[in-house]
């Protein structure tokens, strides 16, 4: 599938599911080598804590390993279309780590300086969600609006050569040059995140109530029941939020890649390099 074309609402939309589609055993595959072991833990640390015997200094040790994953799995998606587009599917999870050594002073950085850059840009974004939280999308939309452009700011930043601030102002042209559709696309599809994880967390909530209804022994074998499901529900619950959420950043990469190409017209220039390159 090519990243570098132009695309509409509808294209965003679908262009997000058919990646996945065509690709979504290598990417998968990838993902859940690099991610899978944080999932795994924080099962194993749901059934084996008791909440009234917390040990200090292993939650922690636990807190600083889930900010660290956070941000592996945050970046994940972006350095993995960022290899696609240069490499189709010629790479595996070695090569995202790789690319991880080699930018993890830029990854950094980019952290640090938008924490300082999103402050006073946060404030403004509560000020305007109380403005637009009568409206039932308008919530979604600028929310969406938020994550998009920073998200967009971190692919320009780690594609390209420019600075943290000029990766900002280009990730606003960006996604501003088709706003309603880069957007309104995006806002859709954390709508739709939104519902399918709360049908789920509805779900799971109803099937243990259902125990707790239904326990002969409060204490005895109730206390076994929760125990032995909820680590399972738990690992079901976050696997699903990480899947919701990693369409939402391919859809936000198709987006960045479809966009870079209306602005700069690379896929043009590769043809025509490619031209010279045939052999008669």
């Amino acid at each position: 599938m090519q990243l570098l074309q132009q695309r509409d609402f509808s294209g965003f939309f679908s262009d997000t599911f058919r990646f996945i589609k065509e690709n979504g055993a290598h990417f998968f595959t990838n993902y859940f080598i690099i991610n899978g072991i944080f999932l795994l833990i924080q099962m194993v640390k749901n059934y084996y804590t008791n909440p009234m015997d917390i040990n200090f200094m292993l939650e922690i040790t636990y807190i600083i390993f889930a900010f660290i994953f956070g941000i592996v799995n945050w970046t994940f998606v972006t350095i993995y279309m960022i290899l696609y587009s240069k490499r189709g599917l010629n790479f595996d999870y070695k090569d995202v780590i790789d690319y991880y050594k080699q930018n993890v002073g830029k990854i950094v950085v980019f952290i640090l300086v938008s924490v300082l850059l999103m402050i006073p840009i946060i404030i403004a974004f509560y000020i305007s969600l109380i403005l637009v939280a009568i409206t039932i999308v308008g919530p979604f939309l600028l929310y969406a609006a938020l994550i998009i452009w920073f998200t967009l700011a971190f692919y320009e930043y780690l594609y390209s050569d420019q600075g943290i601030l000029d990766s900002y102002g280009y990730a606003w042209k960006l996604f501003t040059k088709k706003f309603w559709a880069t957007t309104g696309s995006t806002a859709l599809l954390y709508l739709i995140v939104f519902i399918i994880y709360g049908v789920v967390l509805g779900l799971t909530g109803v099937f243990g109530a259902f125990f707790n209804m239904n326990g002969s022994d409060p204490v005895g074998s109730m206390a076994a029941i929760t125990k032995a499901f909820s680590s399972p529900i738990v690992l079901v619950e976050m696997t699903l939020l990480s899947v919701l959420m990693v369409v939402v950043q391919i859809s936000q990469g198709i987006i960045y890649f479809s966009q870079k190409e209306q602005f700069e017209n690379i896929s043009a220039g590769d043809d025509i390099d490619q031209i010279g390159k045939i052999e008669f």
